[in-house]
């Protein structure tokens, strides 16, 4: 795990810049950061807002011939890596628009190292193949966290505060951590820290408060599942206490707990 220290005032700015979300404008205009080069695709047609690295908005731009979500022409919606958009006539993937970016997304020299080391300190340490102990004792904070965003995500200060707490919590972080006069990007850096990475997004104003409630749904059901790979069962509201007493996954075997 990181070690850096950072004080409250320098914490709440760097969640702050933190909701500034990525957006990719899509449309015929080679000024979009993803071009599509077809006459049913207005100049810009559409735009992607990244929320979370699974969850994205795609909101059509007053397009001729729309967009659509699994068949059905939409203004504006949560859409994953699931979903079947269409622009005008072309059928596409969320992977796909990516694929067409202008831009890459630039990482300096300096995060590249620190991403790689918070990998390198985070192995996984089970032997035994069905031995999901460490995975699952993440998921407490998946549990503990998901009433807490929900409740205070209708205010944007209030997000800036429990996210504050939320994350000094799970990573005690206490002093400003900058390099080349940015901020290394923490959250990025952490593991086992459960619902944390939808901080920034929950912070965000470009989204509505209800986007925000469907994508904090959307995650928690994505990440409360029994950790074996091959199960996935779901928990659904199952207190995370209680599961820790089955010790085991009646589904899979897998061992939870000790």
């Amino acid at each position: 795990m990181l070690s850096v220290s950072i004080n409250e005032g320098q914490f709440e700015q760097l969640i702050h810049d933190f909701g500034q979300l990525s957006v990719y404008t899509i449309g015929r205009g080679l000024d979009n950061q993803i071009v599509i080069s077809n006459g049913k695709i207005s100049g810009h047609h559409a735009r992607l807002i990244q929320c979370t690295p699974t969850s994205f908005i795609l909101e059509d731009l007053s397009s001729k011939n729309g967009s659509f979500v699994n068949g059905v022409r939409i203004t504006r919606k949560v859409v994953d890596k699931q979903d079947t958009l269409r622009l005008a006539d072309i059928d596409i993937t969320i992977e796909q628009l990516l694929s067409l970016l202008t831009v890459e997304p630039i990482v300096s020299a300096h995060s590249a190292k620190l991403i790689q080391e918070s990998i390198k300190t985070s192995p996984n340490t089970a032997v035994d193949a069905l031995d999901f102990t460490r995975p699952f004792a993440d998921l407490q904070h998946v549990f503990e966290q998901y009433p807490k965003l929900r409740r205070d995500c209708r205010s944007r200060e209030k997000m800036i505060r429990t996210g504050s707490v939320i994350l000094s919590s799970v990573i005690g972080i206490s002093a400003a951590l900058t390099t080349g006069g940015g901020s290394i990007p923490i959250i990025h850096l952490m593991s086992g820290a459960g619902l944390s990475m939808l901080i920034p997004t929950l912070c965000s104003t470009l989204l509505s408060t209800d986007e925000k409630m469907e994508i904090i749904d959307k995650e928690y059901r994505e990440q409360y599942r029994c950790p074996n790979p091959v199960c996935r069962d779901p928990f659904g509201t199952r207190e995370w206490e209680l599961l820790f007493q089955q010790k085991t996954c009646r589904r899979c075997q897998a061992i939870w707990a000790k």
